[in-house]
Order: C-alpha cells, then structure tokens, then sequence
C-alpha cells in the first residue's frame, strides 16, 4: 500500500474506532466461539491466525472495529489440517460501507441510498453464502465445505485451506490475465450458470429489468456525477459524457438482457475473489452478492477487471464466444444474436452500476485499479456499441 494510502487507512480506522455514527453492526462472532466451533467439528484444540486490513482498508468499515468481533475470512491449523474460517456480517455493505462513505465524504445521492432498489443487492447479505454452498451446481468452483457451526445465528462456514491461489489478489491491483486464464474462468462460470438456469431461489434476488434498472437512473448519475467532479483523473469530460447517454438510453438498451435466460451468478465474479488451484482448477470464493441475472453478468465483470482499454474487438467476441458456446456443452442454448445483444447491454449496465459504486468507493480509498477498469469498461461499451 502506498505512503498516502496507508495514512488514509489508519486516519479511516482511528475515526470509526472512535464511533462513526450512523452505522449499527451486528454483533460479532467472538475469537471464542469460532475455536469452540472447530473444537466441536473436529474434537481437536484449533490456532487461529487473526487477519488484519493491509492492502484493504475498507474492511474496518465493512464487518466493524471491534477487535473481539470477528468477520471475514480466518484462517486456522487444526488437528494438523489447515483450515479457513468465513464468516459474513448479516448486514451487507449497502447498510454500512457505501452509507459511512456517502456520509464521510459528502456525497449527494439525491435521496438516501437505501431508498434506491440497487441497495437491496448489497443488503441483508449474510444468508447467501452458507446457501450458495449447498448447491451441487457450484460444487466445482467452491472450495471444499469441510463443515459449518451457528453463533448466535450467524453461520460460520469451514472450508478447506487451498493455499496459494494463482490470479487472486485481492487488491484488485493485478491489471491483466493472459487469454486462457480468462476463458478458463468463463467456462467454469458457464457451467455454473447453465446448470442454474430456469431457477429462483428464496434466499436471494429475483432478477433486474429494465423496469428497476430505470428507477435508480438518478442514483447511476449522481454517482458518476460526483465522481467526474471528485477524481477528474479518473472519470473524463468524454467519460462522464458516454455514461450520462448509456443511462439516458436505458429503455432503448436494456430489454435485450430482460429476453436472456436468468440463472444464479457470482456477482462479483473478479480477480479479487476467482483464481486457479495448484491443479489448475477455478476456484471462486466470497459469495455473498450472488443473485439472479443473466449469465453475462459475470462475463462483464471479469472480463472489465481481467482485460484493458488496448484489448480489440475480435478478442472480446471470441471471449464472449467461449463462453456462449460453453453455456451450450452445458445445456443452455441461446440464439447468438440475443446473447450479443444481452452482452452489449450488460457492459453498459457493468459501466453504471458496478463501476459507479467502484468510484463511490473511490472517493475514500486509493484503489489502485480504478483507473483501469473505468477504461476498461468505457472501451467495452465502444466495442459492443
């Protein structure tokens, strides 16, 4: 982390330490219960490795800063297993970090971010990851589930240590993965989302239309709005300008992802939280924002982290191809105009949604990404335009 970067961590953590009003964490998990939950599953005397926040400053914000109080991830060694240790706030960051920032650094959102549909997908979260690990059809992509344990209601899950995970880096600093990794990842992601294809499920979201999407048209603004202003550096006059015209034209292009196929996606599905064993196979972690939508939902998001603003047009369609077509070995055949016509769309909605809430949250953090991505994803939207 850089010297600046460093000092805003520690000026972030010393003001929330001292009570930052206007967040309510849930209380956590304590230290003693989580070794009392692996002496139960394991009838053997764990160590816990307590994690700290270098490289992510945010996490203070995100689970609270009280030390007894743990979330995340733990790691631990146990009758001389390694094990991890996750455990998720109930609240998500819809109700702690993104309000704490909005207020921190004086944002107008024109109405409170509650208000708006997109925060109920980055709130209430906890529930989601101990039910995405349940399903068969992740078994292939989740690290293996070697047992759970409650603490006052709050699951904890126990997962197998994979070690070093090649690609993952959670700072999201790493700019580009070479072309196979990339079409690795989507093949995998496509067999989650054929075999999910059709489903809804209670412990989640129903998919976005055009409808919703439309009625936060003035949160997408206000976030880029801010941003132009706040990090001219980083969101242009051209950028601002492109962005404003995707969310003016929202009813023009978003029916194209309303005609697609819905099925359960990752939501974050990046290389902060997807990357390869020692076997070669993908592994993606941390699934608390998974919902339905449409299968390009997490073709838009790692393909805006994993490629840059230099990637041609006959790279992306072969990469969208690849995974189109696995959707297909996989049970879901999608007429190939649709499926372009629903990418395209969701690149747009990837530019006003996810990459808006990436600059919401630069506005208090260095985040040595950002640059990157907000080109990245403008060049994908010219390309697919």
């Amino acid at each position: 982390m850089s010297r600046p970067a460093i000092f805003e961590a520690w000026r972030i953590l010393v003001a929330v330490r001292a009570g930052a009003q206007g967040l309510n964490y849930a209380s956590g998990v304590l230290a003693a219960d989580v070794v009392a939950g692996l002496r139960r599953l394991f009838d053997e005397e764990p160590a816990l490795q307590i994690p700290d926040d270098a490289g992510q400053p945010w996490l203070t914000i995100k689970y609270g800063a009280d030390p007894d109080d743990l979330y995340g991830v733990l790691r631990a060694s146990v009758g001389g297993r390694r094990v991890v240790v996750k455990v998720n706030p109930a609240q998500g960051i819809g109700q702690t970090l993104i309000p704490w920032i909005v207020r921190e650094q004086d944002i107008d959102l024109r109405a409170p971010y509650g208000d708006y549909l997109a925060a109920a997908e980055v709130s209430d979260t906890g529930g989601r990851e101990p039910a995405a690990y349940l399903l068969p059809a992740l078994r292939d992509i989740l690290p293996p589930e070697l047992g759970r344990f409650e603490v006052d209601g709050q699951t904890a899950l126990v997962l197998e240590d994979l070690g070093q995970i090649e690609g993952l880096d959670a700072s999201g600093a790493i700019e580009r993965w070479p072309t196979e990794h990339i079409e690795h990842a989507l093949r995998a992601a496509a067999g989650f989302h054929a075999a999910t294809a059709g489903h809804d499920y209670a412990w989640t979201l129903q998919r976005p239309s055009t409808r919703t999407v439309l009625a936060d048209s003035d949160l997408w603004r206000a976030m880029v709005e801010d941003a132009a202003q706040r990090l001219p550096e980083v969101v242009s006059a051209a950028s601002l300008q492109g962005r404003l015209e995707t969310i003016a034209t929202i009813a023009q292009w978003h029916p194209a992802k309303d005609a697609m196929p819905a099925c359960l996606v990752h939501n974050d599905f990046n290389q902060r939280n997807v990357g390869f064993t020692a076997a070669g196979a993908v592994v993606a972690l941390d699934w608390e924002l998974a919902r339905v939508n449409t299968p390009q939902r997490d073709v838009a998001e790692l393909l805006t982290f994993t490629l840059d603003a230099h990637t041609d047009l006959d790279e992306v369609i072969h990469l969208l191809a690849v995974h189109w077509q696995a959707l297909a070995d996989n049970g879901l055949e999608v007429d190939p105009d649709l499926y372009s016509a629903a990418a395209a769309a969701e690149f747009r909605v990837q530019s006003i949604d996810r990459v808006g809430m990436q600059l919401l949250f630069g506005a208090a953090f260095d985040l040595p990404y950002l640059v990157r991505i907000n080109r990245t994803v403008d060049h994908l939207v010219d390309l697919t335009g």
